[in-house]
């Protein structure tokens, strides 16, 4: 269960990032920052980041595009739709892995938190887990139908915390050459784990969506949390 949730600002390289927190039950405990994909932080994700807390994370969800066209997306809207596509490609990576820095620094400073931190990407936030793992000091990362890992294959080649990630086999966005570059950077890691699932497509864990599959929804966040449950004890 969780106690708590709320809507905050994180101080951010020149200005406040918006963001959804929900905090667990038992602290003081794990944090967990989850990037959302190109939609934001939707009500599914919300619902999302309050199961991580009732299992035991400090959960945050960032409003990564809040610099350019802030706020969740409703992809059945066609002008949302194209708004969050538009943002997409004008997303500045730079500045956003300072921003996740910023997310990392708001979050360890919390007193509800134990020192350990993750960060689970969904679609578009998959490279920047990552990312969050080589450079940025993250305990654990993970992603599903992660997008766009192929640019952060060196990131890869030298992460070496606990790895878990998602991918279905049909996935047109997540292309199987990819997630092969990635198993082969990653294969140094005893603890990096890549999931293959046959059939499955592109947003497989998304509750309500198209591609939405329950099966490997929960069997892929129960062999998530596998790993991340390391970062409970100090």
């Amino acid at each position: 269960m969780l106690t708590a949730t709320l809507d905050t600002t994180i101080p951010v390289p020149g200005g406040s990032m918006p963001a959804y927190v929900a905090v667990p039950a038992t602290t003081p405990a794990p944090a967990l920052v989850l990037i959302p994909s190109v939609f934001g932080v939707v009500p599914n994700v919300r619902a999302t980041i309050d199961r991580f807390a009732e299992h035991g994370f400090l959960t945050i969800g960032p409003d990564v595009y809040f610099r350019t066209i802030p706020g969740p997306k409703n992809r059945e809207n066609k002008a949302e739709f194209d708004a969050a596509l538009d943002r997409n490609k004008r997303y500045d990576h730079e500045q956003g892995v300072r921003d996740l820095a910023a997310v990392r620094d708001y979050a360890l400073a919390r007193a509800d938190c134990n020192g350990k931190w993750a960060v689970v990407g969904y679609c578009f936030g998959g490279r920047y887990a990552l990312i969050a793992g080589a450079d940025l000091g993250a305990d654990a990362v993970g992603g599903f139908h992660p997008s766009n890992m192929g640019k952060e294959l060196d990131a890869a080649r030298r992460l070496n915390v606990p790895a878990s990630f998602h991918v279905g086999d049909s996935d047109t966005t997540v292309p199987m050459t990819e997630v092969e570059a990635v198993k082969a950077a990653l294969a140094h890691n005893p603890r990096a784990e890549v999931y293959v699932y046959p059939g499955i497509k592109h947003g497989f864990s998304g509750k309500g969506g198209a591609a939405y599959d329950e099966a490997v929804a929960e069997l892929s966040l129960e062999r998530l949390l596998n790993v991340f449950d390391e970062l409970k004890t100090s």
